[in-house]
Formats: structure tokens, sequence, C-alpha cells
């Protein structure tokens, strides 16, 4: 047996083994399908509880009859039979041989989104779309799925390397940070399918070994999330114990000088398995490609999940990680004819005292019971705290003729995030006019706590190349720059899968939000509220067509609507958001499933979106009506024993169309989003011959032309190709080299303005080690 196959024997894939079973004419040949994910197991315990199948079992006259047979092989999983001899050999004794067909029978277990252990690029099912566990050909939107596999082969430990290789998503650097978009708006984010507001632009996030995948709806999802943010959701979807012992660990040495430890530890704490924990520990200390740029980390996670009988599931866990950076760097605007200021693309720009300290916190609490009519209920609560405390100087234009002398501003910053959320849900199937249909509703509740203090100094004149000149200043916390807010929101939500005819699927849901927004302007003063909305309904329909078993099409609408808490800089507020999507598209799986492709056609209209004022920092001005169009497509999978691929294409065309004010039309829509971005990504593991443990794999991220500030400022299109060769030495231990950026291809990761603009990482190589035991 492989070590891939040793890997996934508890990690949530499929062991056939051979069962034979006396009969009064020879014997039955039994091929089982071996379930061995956690939650196959549980669902094992909680038949072996049932009286009826234990009633089964037990009358002999009924195991030896072929239906009592049949039956315990549709309980078993999918399974045939055929006649033998008790030796063995047909019956060549008798004057006529008769030959038994052969029967097969199938059971359906539910769909698990489970992607640890699979060893595939490829998911079957996701729960951003409605909750609970749906194949991703039943949903009639664009749902892409980053697993655990593609995690540990690209090295991938933050959000924004995820999504720097997610389809139809661009991933702005900003500092230790990242601002995401899709379809040319912003993402929103869910944990674990609680969704909270503010939770995922700008903003540092858990380690990725702390996760099982990473679900990307592209698209409004105001079902599920939020008031439908017309760029899409991201939901980080944590690891959970396992049923049987393993001990992880992975060990990273880079060509920048930073080193990576982590440790993931799992398995049952009670001899029946019904009490289960884990445990990561993740530690780093890592160079960048910026000269003097340094960031550290330290982070555990840990989780119990308890079966408190066999039907119901109790889980808790808990996170903390600390992250601070020295050296941090913003980069240098261009220049004012458009240029780059002439330097090497490893300048750092900023001073040595330059620091940001980040510390996340989570803990989450969920309830599930799965009643005996296939029906489903689960509850969940989450509590985030975020606290940032940093002090930074960065250029902000040059002062004369001289580009390399700037203007230095100098800030201190402390912000603290709280976020609390709630869902309940509880899904299940209907059998109406003969067909089976699925119904799901719930609630939601989700309140976000935050207070920020800002100080700003101009610090002086300084040449960029000699940073180090800057003395550390003291900048104090001004009264009239603190300021705290309270977002409010909650909901109430029903989706019906209804099965129209065998090919035909409709989906038809909505959701009705509330939302509150209150805020105090300085310390002491009194809390109002800037905005309320007292009840709006979001409504959704799709509707999926089965052209054959494996290919489906389908169509979507989906409503938009999102209040907005900007204002402009002469005071006024900006309109909620509104507007709606049509998708169309196909979804197919093939070579038995290992493979899932899907191409996507879309247009969202949006009225009254708002977009940063360039100008007046802090305030915002309203794009009037856009549209985003375009196209996507998207193969994932394993076609072959050892072969894992990924690649998206993305297509993509942002215009206003009317109502625009001067200045956002002057700033012409989605100059940072690409018109074009191609991903890929693949591996091989050698299975056989003198390559046998052997690995190579490679990919690519190329994009078309970005620009700020209408096209002054541009980084035109760029391609950047990796690579790497594994070796398992044995069932336990492998190792891997990566080479990022083989070519040594410059080009900005920010694409500068006036000020920020920060440079890609240049060519570099990561040695991994993984051991599983």
């Amino acid at each position: 047996m492989s070590s891939d196959d040793e890997r996934r024997r508890g990690r949530g894939c499929v062991r056939w083994r051979n069962f034979r079973i006396a009969s009064p004419g020879g014997e039955w040949e039994f091929r089982q399908a071996e379930f061995l994910a956690s939650n196959f197991k549980k669902e094992e315990r909680l038949m072996k509880n049932q009286h009826a199948m234990h009633s089964i079992w037990t009358t002999n006259n009924f195991r030896r009859s072929v239906i009592g047979m049949a039956v315990a092989a549709a309980w078993m999983g999918s399974a045939y039979a055929q006649s033998v001899s008790a030796d063995g050999a047909s019956d060549s004794g008798s004057a006529t041989t008769t030959t038994l067909p052969t029967v097969t029978v199938t059971s359906k277990p539910d769909v698990d989104a489970t992607t640890e252990g699979s060893g595939s690029y490829g998911a079957q099912a996701a729960t951003i779309a409605g909750k609970v566990p749906q194949a991703l050909n039943e949903i009639p939107n664009s749902v892409s799925v980053i697993t655990r596999q593609r995690m540990d082969d690209q090295n991938m430990a933050t959000l924004e390397d995820a999504m720097q290789y997610a389809t139809g998503v661009e991933s702005v650097s900003y500092g230790d940070t990242a601002y995401y978009s899709a379809r040319g708006y912003q993402l929103g984010i869910e944990f674990d399918g609680i969704s909270v507001m503010q939770g995922i632009q700008y903003m540092p996030q858990l380690d990725l070994a702390f996760y099982d995948r990473i679900e990307i709806f592209r698209g409004p999802a105001g079902v599920t999330d939020g008031v439908g943010n017309p760029g899409g959701t991201v939901n980080m979807v944590r690891k959970r114990p396992l049923d049987t012992f393993h001990i992880d660990t992975e060990t990273q040495v880079s060509s920048f000088g930073g080193v990576r430890q982590v440790v993931d530890v799992t398995g049952p704490l009670n001899q029946d398995g019904t009490l289960r924990g884990r445990a990561v520990i993740v530690g780093a200390d890592e160079h960048q490609s910026i000269d003097r740029y340094r960031t550290k980390e330290a982070g555990f996670y840990g989780i119990l999940e308890y079966d408190i009988d066999p039907r119901t599931t109790v889980s808790l866990s808990a996170a903390h990680q600390v992250n601070p950076d020295s050296g941090l760097d913003f980069g240098v605007g261009g220049m004012k004819d458009g240029l780059r200021l002439p330097t090497s693309y490893s300048q750092n720009f900023s001073p040595d005292w330059n620091y940001n300290r980040n510390i996340l916190d989570e803990v989450n609490l969920d309830l599930t019971h799965r009643f005996e009519n296939g029906w489903k209920s689960t509850t969940t609560v989450l509590y985030r705290y975020y606290s940032t405390d940093s002090l930074y100087a960065f250029p902000f234009g040059a002062t004369g003729a001289d580009p390399y002398n700037q203007l230095y501003l100098g800030e201190a910053q402390r912000d603290t995030y709280s976020w609390f959320g709630a869902d309940t849900n509880i899904s299940g199937p209907v059998h109406v006019f003969g067909r089976d249909h699925t119904l799901t509703f719930g609630a939601s509740y989700s309140q976000l706590n935050a207070s920020e203090e800002f100080g700003s100094a101009l610090l002086g004149t300084y040449d960029v190349l000699n940073p180090n000149d800057i003395p550390r200043p003291d900048i104090p916390y001004s009264a009239e720059s603190y300021s705290a807010y309270r977002y409010e929101q909650g909901a109430v939500y029903g989706q019906a899968r209804i099965k129209i005819t065998d090919p035909l699927s409709v989906t038809l849901g909505g959701r009705e939000v509330w939302f509150q927004e209150t805020s105090e302007s300085g310390i002491g003063e009194p809390w109002s509220v800037d905005t309320r909305l007292n009840g709006k309904f979001i409504p959704y329909a799709g509707l999926v067509y089965d052209i054959l078993p494996n290919l489906s099409a389908y169509v979507s609408y989906s409503a938009v609507f999102e209040p907005q808490t900007g204002t402009t800089v002469g005071g006024q507020g900006i309109q909620p958001a509104s507007g709606k999507q049509y998708e169309a598209g196909f979804k197919g799986t093939f070579l038995n499933g290992r493979l899932n492709a899907t191409v996507a056609a879309f247009r969202i209209d949006n009225d009254h979106y708002e977009i940063s004022d360039p100008v007046n920092l802090g305030y915002y001005l309203d794009a009037g009506q856009v549209r985003s169009q375009g196209w996507e497509a998207e193969v994932n999978g394993e076609p072959l024993p050892g072969w894992n691929v990924y690649a998206g294409y993305t297509l993509l065309n942002l215009d206003y169309t009317s109502g625009a004010s001067a200045e956002a039309a002057g700033q012409g829509a989605g100059l940072e989003e690409p018109q074009n971005q191609f991903k890929l990504f693949t591996t091989y593991r050698f299975q056989q011959g003198a390559m046998r443990g052997w690995s190579v794999g490679g990919g690519m991220y190329a994009q078309s032309a970005t620009s700020r500030l209408s096209t002054i400022y541009e980084q035109g299109g760029y391609a950047i190709f990796n690579a790497q060769v594994g070796y398992q030495f044995n069932k336990h231990v492998n190792a891997t080299l990566s080479l990022n950026n083989i070519f040594n291809r410059e080009y900005y990761a920010r694409t500068p303005g006036t000020y920020f603009g920060q440079f890609g990482d240049l060519r570099n190589a990561m040695l991994t080690v993984r051991t599983d035991f």
C-alpha cells in the first residue's frame, strides 16, 4: 500500500474489503466499501445502536436469505454479489451450471464536505450555499473549494496565500494584510458558516494550519450570508478531531531566512471514541523579500468533540495567535509622471522601528442533532477578538525635484474589534408528490464592536534609500481621533431545493434582514444611531437541469442589498447599495467523480456602490451604477492516481453605466481588478517504477494590467511561475523543495498611487519536511 493510501485510511476515503457468507447454494461474496472518515464512523456507531438493525442481524433465516443479505449490503455501502462454490470454484459436478447475475445494491451516505485525507484538489461538496453539506453540482452558483491537500502542496499559510490562487479572486497586499475582491466587489467572510461584518478586508486571519478547507462563493450569497455582498463570500472551515490517532508535523525553511513549525495531534480521548480532541501548534520566524521586514507568529488551536448520544454531538474550540512584525513596509508611491522610482525591488523604504503587533482570539461552540427522520439541526456560537498596536512611518511624496527626497508621515494606531455571532438552523428532506425535496430554515445574529485610536505627525523630509535616518517619534493619540462603533445584524432565512422532475430541480430562498449602526464620536460622548434598517427581504432563485448524470446546466438570480456607512467629504451619507446578479453555467464531474469542471457567465448591476475617495482620505464617493460582467472557468481534481490539478480563468469587465460622480468616473471602474486572470497548480506523484516515491509539480499566476488613479500608475500584465520536487522517504516522512517565481519576475503586488506601493516576492526557495504518524 502506498504512503498516500496509508494517509487516507483514517482521513475520509474508501477502502474495499471482501466478505463471504454461507448460503444453501454455496457462498455469497461481497465487496464492501468501508468508509473511514470520522462522520461515517459516527453513522456506524449510530446504526449499531438501533434495535431494528440488531434484530435483522440476529435472525438466522433472514441472514441467510438473499433479501437479508441485500439489505445488509445496502447498510454496509456499495456492494455486489455472485454465486461461487465453497472452495471458490463453480459447481462442475451437476448436469447444469447456473451463474447468478451480478446484483448491485447501493446506499447513499450523507454528503460530506470534509477534504482532509482525500488527497485531492477536488471537493465533492460545500456548506457555504445552504448551511449544510451540498453537492457542488447541485448549487446553481459558482463555488470553489481550496482543499487541505492543495493548501499543503502549495505551502499556504495565510488567507492571502490561498486567495492568490482562488479562481476569480483578486488579492491586493497592504502591509501585513490584504484586500480581497471578486467580480469587482469586496468579499465578505464566514467562520464555519457564521457571517461576520468587516471581518476580512485589511484584517489578519488565523493560520491556515487550523483549517480543513476554504470555500468561496462568488456573487451575492444573501440567503445565508449577511445582506448580500455582491462580490461573494469566503467560508473558513476548521479542522475537526479524527476518530483515529494521528500526529503530523511540518517543518519549513525558506531562502529568505525564515523558519516555520507546525505540530498537529488528534484522536479519541476515551475508549469508545465518543470524546475526541485535536490540538494544532504553529510557530514561525520569517523574513520577507523586502529587506529588514520580519514577521513572527505563535498560534494554538484546540478542539474537543463529544457525542452526547449517538445522534447528538457538541464541540468546543478555541484559538489564540500573536503576530508581531518589525520593519513593516508600505512601499513608496510612483513618480509624478507615473514611472516607478528606480530602486531595488527588495528596497525597504521604512525605518527599522516600524512595528505592528496583532492578537487574535476565537472561541466556537456548536451543537448538532440528527433526527431519526433524516432532519438535522445545528446551533453555532462564535466569539472573535482582534487587537492591533502599531507605529510606522512611510514616504508621503516628493517635496521637490529630487524624487528620492520625500516627506515622511508617522502614524500610531491602536484598534480593537470584537465579533459575536450566532446561527441556528434545521434542514432535512420532505417527500411530496412522489419526490424528495430539501428544506432549510434558520435565524442568525451578528454584532461587531470596534474602537479605534489614531495619531499622526509629519516627520520631515528624508532620503527614501536611508529611512533609518528617521528618529523614532513619540506620537500621542488625540482625543479627536478616537471613535467607536457597533454594527448589529439579525436575520431569518429559508431555502427550498425542490425536485420538479428527475433531471430538474429548483432552489428558492430568501433572507429577511435587520441592521443597525451606532457610534460614539469621542470618549464619554453619547452613542447615536447612524444607520437603521427595519427589515429588508433579499430573494434568491436558481434552477439546475441534469443534461447527463454527470453534467448539469444552471441559471440563478440573486438580489443585492448592502447598507453603507461611509460619508462624502461634504458629510452626506451614501444610499444603500442595491442591485441584482444573473448567472448561468455548466458543471460536470468526470472520471467517476475524480475531476470537477465548471464554466459560468455572470452580470451584476449595482446602484450607489461606495468607493474610497482618492483625494480626501477617510471619505467615500457614490459610484452611481456599476456593471460587472464576465465569465469564469475552473477545473480541479485527481484525474489519475497521483496526479492532482487545479486551473482557473476569469474574464472581468467593469464599467460605470450611469450616475457616477465626476471623481469616481475619473478613477475608472475596477482599475485594480485585472481584466484577465489565469491560475494553475499541479502535482504528480509517481506510483511505480524507478521514480516511485518522487513527485514533481508546478504552477503559474498570470494577470493583465492593473492601475490606480486612472491610468497614471500602471502595473503591466505579468506571469509568475513556480516549480517543486518532492520525495517520499517512507510512509511517514516526505520532503518537498519549492522554487517560487523561478524567472525572478519583478512586479508590484500593490500598484502604487501617489504613495503606497508594494513589490512582489522575488525568486525564493522553500524546503518543507512533513511527517505523519
